[in-house]
């Protein structure tokens, strides 16, 4: 999606997920864009933001998934480009994106939870401001980096199916800036990318249905090619049916000798045939 200088997109595999139902808002603090992707379980994801055009001030991205706030991009004034973002950090360790089943639970002491209300959204915030230096941070105690991943009740999330989970610890040194961006009353920029299966995108109207392509049409074709019998069962039944052929053949060259021999019906001169004089011959000898 692209909102003035900035966009912001979620990929899967390097690629861009296709977005669907896009809705753009606008208030005196905020410039909003809003869409549906369809989340995979299981794959892990990223978040891809630009800064299309120079700005005079500071820039500050932040990127939320589930409500669970990212380390902050710090972007000195005219810097374009692009920045992706695939894991939560801390100073010490980092965890990747990743889908996963969003787990239910008709417990009824959950069902008043507010850290649930942000399940099913990525966000993207870019603020602007002042660049103020800062001297080196430093580095926290060593710590683990935790996130709450807990169920969620049942009614709470009636469309959504996945939520955001996060991968095994990795040891991590971020690289510490030595600015500060100090947010001033610029409208920020917000992107929101609402995210759940594509079949049920699909049965809310909001996602196309998928359609059959050519190589799909292809697939079939080598499906019925494949169910065919097999080199071995062909010549299994070829067999009979070309002693058959032979057999046919064989009786019709029978039948050609046959005919061949037969005598030829030879009509005589007083319109009788030869066995009608055979017999008249036999009668006139039992006279005499």
């Amino acid at each position: 999606m692209i909102l003035g200088d900035f966009s912001a997109c979620i990929f899967i595999d390097d690629q861009e997920l296709p977005e669907y139902d896009v809705v753009v808002s606008s208030t005196p603090t905020e410039n909003r864009i809003t869409c549906w992707i369809a989340s995979a379980e299981g794959k892990k994801f990223g978040v891809r933001m630009k800064f299309l055009a120079q700005q005079t001030l500071g820039g500050l991205a932040t990127v939320s998934v589930d409500g669970v706030r990212c380390r902050p991009y710090g972007l000195r004034p005219g810097w374009v480009g692009t920045m992706e973002n695939t894991y939560i950090c801390n100073g010490h360790f980092k965890r990747d994106f990743m889908f996963s089943k969003l787990e239910l639970t008709d417990d009824d002491s959950m069902l008043g939870d507010q850290g649930s209300n942000d399940i099913g959204q990525i966000t993207v915030e870019v603020a602007l401001g002042r660049c103020i230096k800062v001297k080196q941070a430093v580095v926290s105690q060593r710590t683990s980096l935790r996130v709450q991943e807990g169920k969620v009740h049942e009614r709470s999330k009636k469309a959504c199916s996945h939520r955001v989970a996060f991968g095994e610890e990795v040891p991590y040194t971020p690289t510490l800036s030595d600015f500060n961006v100090i947010p001033d009353s610029t409208p920020r920029t917000i992107f929101v990318f609402k995210y759940t299966r594509l079949d049920i995108l699909q049965a809310m109207g909001v996602a196309p249905p998928t359609e059959i392509t050519a190589e799909a049409e292809d697939h079939d074709d080598e499906i019925e090619v494949t169910d065919e019998p097999n080199e071995s069962s062909l010549s299994d039944d070829v067999k009979p049916l070309t002693r058959i052929r032979e057999l046919e053949m064989e009786l019709q060259r029978l039948r050609a000798q046959v005919e061949d021999r037969k005598p030829s019906r030879v009509k005589l001169e007083d319109g009788g045939s030869r066995r009608k004089r055979t017999i008249m011959e036999v009668i006139d000898l039992t006279e005499d």
